[in-house]
Protein backbone atom coordinates (compact mmCIF):
# COMPACT_ATOMS: atom_id res chain seq x y z
CA UNK A 1 0.00 0.00 0.00
CA UNK A 2 1.27 3.14 -1.18
CA UNK A 3 1.43 6.11 1.32
CA UNK A 4 -0.60 9.13 1.41
CA UNK A 5 1.21 11.31 -0.49
CA UNK A 6 -0.45 14.30 1.33
CA UNK A 7 0.09 12.82 5.09
CA UNK A 8 3.77 12.37 3.55
CA UNK A 9 4.19 15.60 2.45
CA UNK A 10 3.06 17.23 5.80
CA UNK A 11 5.15 14.86 7.93
CA UNK A 12 7.91 15.90 5.96
CA UNK A 13 7.74 19.66 6.35
CA UNK A 14 7.14 18.86 10.15
CA UNK A 15 10.28 16.93 10.35
CA UNK A 16 12.33 19.67 8.65
CA UNK A 17 10.65 22.79 11.03
CA UNK A 18 11.46 20.32 13.97
CA UNK A 19 14.95 19.95 13.32
CA UNK A 20 15.36 23.81 12.41
CA UNK A 21 13.91 24.51 16.11
CA UNK A 22 15.52 22.16 17.82
CA UNK A 23 18.97 23.60 16.22
CA UNK A 24 18.03 27.41 17.26
CA UNK A 25 17.09 25.58 20.46
CA UNK A 26 20.37 24.30 21.18
CA UNK A 27 22.15 27.68 19.55
CA UNK A 28 20.02 29.76 22.48
CA UNK A 29 21.15 27.02 25.33
CA UNK A 30 24.71 27.43 24.11
CA UNK A 31 24.33 31.31 24.66
CA UNK A 32 22.41 31.17 27.70
CA UNK A 33 24.72 28.43 29.80
CA UNK A 34 28.08 30.66 28.21
CA UNK A 35 26.69 33.96 30.11
CA UNK A 36 25.99 32.27 32.85
CA UNK A 37 29.36 30.96 32.88
CA UNK A 38 30.54 34.65 32.28
CA UNK A 39 28.14 35.55 35.22
CA UNK A 40 30.05 33.50 37.76
CA UNK A 41 33.63 34.15 36.26
CA UNK A 42 32.84 37.97 36.79
CA UNK A 43 32.45 37.31 40.40
CA UNK A 44 28.53 36.60 40.74
CA UNK A 45 27.58 34.36 43.21
CA UNK A 46 25.48 30.81 42.32
CA UNK A 47 22.51 32.03 44.45
CA UNK A 48 22.77 35.51 42.60
CA UNK A 49 22.67 33.84 39.17
CA UNK A 50 19.46 31.60 40.60
CA UNK A 51 17.78 34.17 42.37
CA UNK A 52 18.02 36.68 39.14
CA UNK A 53 17.24 33.43 36.20
CA UNK A 54 14.78 31.55 38.35
CA UNK A 55 16.84 28.65 38.67
CA UNK A 56 17.75 26.59 41.94
CA UNK A 57 21.27 26.85 43.16
CA UNK A 58 22.09 23.59 42.12
CA UNK A 59 21.42 23.88 38.49
CA UNK A 60 23.35 26.88 37.72
CA UNK A 61 26.36 25.47 39.62
CA UNK A 62 25.69 22.44 37.12
CA UNK A 63 25.65 24.94 34.21
CA UNK A 64 29.27 26.05 35.64
CA UNK A 65 30.47 22.96 35.95
CA UNK A 66 29.59 22.47 32.04
CA UNK A 67 27.10 19.93 33.04
CA UNK A 68 24.62 20.88 31.27
CA UNK A 69 22.50 17.96 29.04
CA UNK A 70 23.65 18.03 25.53
CA UNK A 71 21.09 18.05 22.99
CA UNK A 72 18.87 14.65 21.86
CA UNK A 73 20.23 13.07 18.90
CA UNK A 74 21.84 9.95 17.34
CA UNK A 75 25.28 10.50 19.88
CA UNK A 76 22.75 9.37 22.18
CA UNK A 77 22.92 5.78 21.15
CA UNK A 78 26.85 5.92 20.94
CA UNK A 79 27.25 7.28 24.55
CA UNK A 80 25.55 4.15 25.90
CA UNK A 81 28.19 2.02 24.35
CA UNK A 82 31.40 4.13 25.65
CA UNK A 83 30.01 4.11 29.17
CA UNK A 84 31.60 0.33 29.78
CA UNK A 85 34.55 1.87 28.76
CA UNK A 86 34.43 5.27 30.90
CA UNK A 87 33.99 2.91 33.73
CA UNK A 88 37.36 0.83 33.40
CA UNK A 89 39.09 4.02 32.64
CA UNK A 90 37.98 5.52 35.93
CA UNK A 91 38.77 2.36 37.47
CA UNK A 92 42.23 2.02 36.41
CA UNK A 93 43.16 5.82 37.71
CA UNK A 94 41.70 5.39 41.14
CA UNK A 95 44.46 2.54 41.21
CA UNK A 96 47.00 5.86 41.33
CA UNK A 97 45.54 6.15 44.85
CA UNK A 98 46.24 5.33 48.12
CA UNK A 99 43.64 3.23 50.49
CA UNK A 100 43.16 7.03 52.19
CA UNK A 101 42.43 8.36 49.27
CA UNK A 102 40.44 6.07 47.86
CA UNK A 103 38.22 6.36 51.02
CA UNK A 104 37.81 9.88 50.62
CA UNK A 105 36.27 9.31 47.14
CA UNK A 106 33.82 7.11 48.60
CA UNK A 107 33.19 9.52 50.97
CA UNK A 108 32.73 12.08 48.26
CA UNK A 109 30.03 10.22 46.82
CA UNK A 110 28.32 9.88 50.73
CA UNK A 111 28.60 13.74 51.20
CA UNK A 112 26.76 14.06 47.60
CA UNK A 113 24.15 11.33 48.81
CA UNK A 114 23.09 13.12 51.82
CA UNK A 115 23.13 16.84 50.18
CA UNK A 116 20.87 14.54 47.26
CA UNK A 117 23.37 16.12 44.62
CA UNK A 118 23.42 14.41 41.02
CA UNK A 119 27.11 14.50 40.44
CA UNK A 120 29.83 14.10 42.51
CA UNK A 121 31.77 17.89 42.93
CA UNK A 122 35.03 19.53 44.40
CA UNK A 123 32.66 20.11 46.90
CA UNK A 124 32.03 17.11 48.17
CA UNK A 125 35.27 15.82 48.04
CA UNK A 126 36.69 19.08 49.86
CA UNK A 127 33.78 17.69 52.61
CA UNK A 128 35.26 14.33 52.54
CA UNK A 129 38.68 16.04 53.24
CA UNK A 130 37.80 18.01 56.07
CA UNK A 131 35.47 15.17 57.84
CA UNK A 132 39.16 13.64 58.28
CA UNK A 133 40.72 16.77 59.17
CA UNK A 134 43.51 16.71 56.69
CA UNK A 135 45.87 19.06 56.40
CA UNK A 136 45.09 19.88 59.96
CA UNK A 137 42.94 23.14 59.28
CA UNK A 138 40.65 23.56 62.28
CA UNK A 139 37.71 24.05 59.32
CA UNK A 140 34.56 22.39 60.47
CA UNK A 141 33.29 20.30 58.32
CA UNK A 142 29.55 21.36 59.25
CA UNK A 143 30.50 24.68 58.50
CA UNK A 144 31.77 23.96 54.83
CA UNK A 145 28.53 21.71 54.36
CA UNK A 146 26.58 25.02 55.36
CA UNK A 147 28.43 26.73 52.89
CA UNK A 148 27.62 24.47 49.89
CA UNK A 149 23.76 24.60 50.96
CA UNK A 150 24.07 28.26 51.12
CA UNK A 151 25.73 28.64 47.72
CA UNK A 152 24.72 26.05 45.75
CA UNK A 153 21.53 24.45 47.71
CA UNK A 154 20.46 20.71 48.15
CA UNK A 155 19.39 18.71 45.64
CA UNK A 156 15.49 17.54 44.83
CA UNK A 157 14.73 14.14 46.82
CA UNK A 158 13.43 12.46 43.90
CA UNK A 159 17.38 11.77 43.45
CA UNK A 160 18.16 8.21 44.04
CA UNK A 161 19.87 7.39 47.08
CA UNK A 162 23.26 5.26 47.68
CA UNK A 163 23.45 5.70 43.90
CA UNK A 164 27.18 6.15 42.04
CA UNK A 165 27.55 9.55 40.70
CA UNK A 166 29.64 10.85 37.82
CA UNK A 167 32.41 13.63 38.80
CA UNK A 168 31.44 16.91 37.52
CA UNK A 169 34.39 18.16 34.50
CA UNK A 170 36.33 20.44 37.37
CA UNK A 171 36.18 17.59 39.62
CA UNK A 172 38.05 15.48 37.17
CA UNK A 173 40.39 17.92 36.79
CA UNK A 174 41.33 18.44 40.68
CA UNK A 175 41.57 14.45 40.41
CA UNK A 176 44.27 14.79 37.25
CA UNK A 177 45.81 17.82 39.30
CA UNK A 178 46.19 15.64 42.61
CA UNK A 179 48.35 13.39 40.49
CA UNK A 180 50.44 15.99 39.28
CA UNK A 181 51.02 17.02 42.62
CA UNK A 182 51.69 13.44 43.79
CA UNK A 183 54.04 12.51 40.74
CA UNK A 184 55.45 16.30 41.75
CA UNK A 185 56.33 14.86 45.62
CA UNK A 186 57.43 11.87 44.41
CA UNK A 187 55.03 10.00 46.08
CA UNK A 188 53.84 6.46 45.04
CA UNK A 189 50.16 7.40 45.37
CA UNK A 190 47.97 10.31 45.12
CA UNK A 191 47.25 10.93 48.70
CA UNK A 192 44.14 13.09 50.52
CA UNK A 193 46.54 15.72 51.38
CA UNK A 194 47.13 15.93 47.31
CA UNK A 195 43.53 16.16 47.00
CA UNK A 196 43.19 18.90 49.31
CA UNK A 197 46.18 21.31 47.72
CA UNK A 198 44.49 20.54 44.24
CA UNK A 199 41.27 21.87 45.48
CA UNK A 200 42.35 24.53 47.27
CA UNK A 201 44.04 25.66 44.69
CA UNK A 202 41.18 25.99 42.05
CA UNK A 203 39.62 29.17 43.33
CA UNK A 204 36.54 28.61 40.73
CA UNK A 205 35.79 25.62 42.03
CA UNK A 206 33.20 25.52 44.25
CA UNK A 207 35.44 23.72 46.89
CA UNK A 208 37.94 26.50 46.65
CA UNK A 209 36.25 29.14 46.83
CA UNK A 210 34.17 27.81 50.03
CA UNK A 211 37.36 26.72 51.25
CA UNK A 212 39.01 30.07 50.49
CA UNK A 213 35.74 31.75 52.13
CA UNK A 214 37.29 30.01 55.30
CA UNK A 215 40.29 31.12 54.99
CA UNK A 216 42.11 28.09 53.92
CA UNK A 217 44.64 28.61 51.08
CA UNK A 218 47.57 26.65 50.14
CA UNK A 219 50.03 28.57 52.26
CA UNK A 220 48.15 27.32 55.05
CA UNK A 221 47.82 23.44 54.14
CA UNK A 222 50.75 21.94 56.30
CA UNK A 223 53.08 20.17 54.80
CA UNK A 224 52.85 16.45 53.99
CA UNK A 225 54.30 14.35 56.28
CA UNK A 226 57.10 12.41 54.93
CA UNK A 227 55.92 8.53 54.61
Amino acid sequence: MRPDREALREAREARQDLNELETRAHRARVSYEHAIRRLHAAGTSFREIGDALGLSHQRVHQIVEGQAAPPPGPWMMRARHRRGHGRRRRGEFLVRFDAAARQVMVEAQSEADSLRHNYVGTEHIMLALLRRDVGGLGVEADAARREVVERIGEGDASVPLRMPRPFTPRAKRALEQALVLATGAEHERITPHDLLLAIVSDTKGAGGEILQALGVTPERLQPQPES
